[in-house]
């Protein structure tokens, strides 16, 4: 059977019952559009109360497949295996804690029908707390000045993607993925929808600060030249600043104290524009080195079933054609 649309939704040690939530929202607004389609859960090395809940959900939804890493990989590589997997005509990534609305997708397959290749959600209002919402502002803002690709601002990964956008990210060699940076790369006709997003009401999140670093870190190197940049710029304000040193000690000598301090402020300099060459290395090796992106230890659930079921049926009707001309072909002769 041919699917309408594939739903993509990475978890990590999300509370099940927001898991339960999103398979009802999801059915209530994707049925009443008589779209077939399944939900693809990639468990991103949860914890056992979410892992043994996404177990129970494939095995009893026939429209469920789950994808069981075999660690944690991190959101954007969890997503990428989801991907990997979707069958669909178009692909909606979300977010497992409703935090995005599933009420949504109605309209950005309206907007898929129109002819737009990616429908993207951009964040109007947002509920979070102050210090996310201050530092998501202000990472949206700076990545959007420095970048070379133009990346919307305040959107996250809850957007819909025809399937020819799909095989064109999937042929990408990055194996360090920002999908956020890279499907705007990619082009295509593109559109945003504006949302305001919820706050979170069910469990705490798992997106720690570390992991929003991190996000914001693969953002910024990936598209961006400007850390690059900042070195011959902090080099050309150090010699000023050097020629003027010395500049104003022949007008008028001073002690060793200011010659200690201009010392330890290049030292300091120095480093800061070596970490930054060292990130960037750092980066490049892990692409050197061909890791995968993820890695899968297990693919469960009844829609995996289906889908070697349908995949059966369509070898056995085009054999069933294929044996149908051959006999026409011999009787016209």
């Amino acid at each position: 059977m041919l699917l309408d649309l594939s739903i993509v939704v990475a978890v990590y040690n999300e509370d099940p019952r927001n898991l339960l939530r999103l398979l009802e929202r999801l059915w209530k607004v994707i049925s009443a559009e008589n779209l077939a389609y399944e939900v693809i859960f990639i468990n991103d090395g949860s914890g056992p109360e979410t892992s043994k809940a996404l177990r129970q959900i494939s095995s009893e939804v026939d429209y469920v497949k789950l994808i069981e890493l075999s660690r944690n990989f991190g959101q954007q590589a969890a997503i990428s295996a989801g991907l990997d997997h979707a069958e669909g005509q178009a692909i909606v990534n979300l977010d497992s804690d409703l935090q995005d609305p599933p009420e949504l997708i109605p309209q950005m397959v309206k907007k898929w029908r129109d002819g737009y290749d990616v429908v993207y959600a951009q964040r109007s209002t947002r509920r979070d707390k102050f210090g996310k919402r201050f530092s998501a502002y202000l990472f949206y803002r700076l990545l959007g000045a420095v970048s070379s690709v133009k990346i919307p601002w305040d959107t996250g990964d809850f957007r819909l993607m025809d399937r020819r956008v799909l095989q064109e990210l999937r042929s990408l060699p990055e194996k360090t993925r920002f999908l956020r940076g890279l499907i705007p790369w990619l082009g295509f006709k593109q559109i945003g929808i504006p949302i305001d997003r919820e706050a979170r009401e069910v469990g705490e999140t798992a997106y720690t600060l570390r992991k929003l670093v991190s996000l914001a870190l693969d953002g910024l190197l990936s598209f961006s030249l400007a850390p690059l940049l900042v070195i011959p710029t902090i080099g050309s304000v150090v010699l000023l600043t050097g020629m003027i040193t010395i500049a104003a000690a022949m007008i008028k000598p001073f002690g060793n104290g200011v010659l200690i301090g201009v010392f330890a402020c290049l030292t300091g300099l120095q480093i800061i524009c070596t970490g930054f060459v060292s990130v960037y290395l750092s980066k490049v090796m892990e692409e050197v080195r061909g890791r995968p992106t993820y890695v899968v230890s297990e693919r469960l659930g009844l829609g995996f079933a289906r889908s070697e079921k349908d995949e059966v049926e369509q070898v056995a009707v085009e054999q069933q054609a294929t044996a149908v001309s051959n006999s026409r072909s011999k009787i016209g002769k």
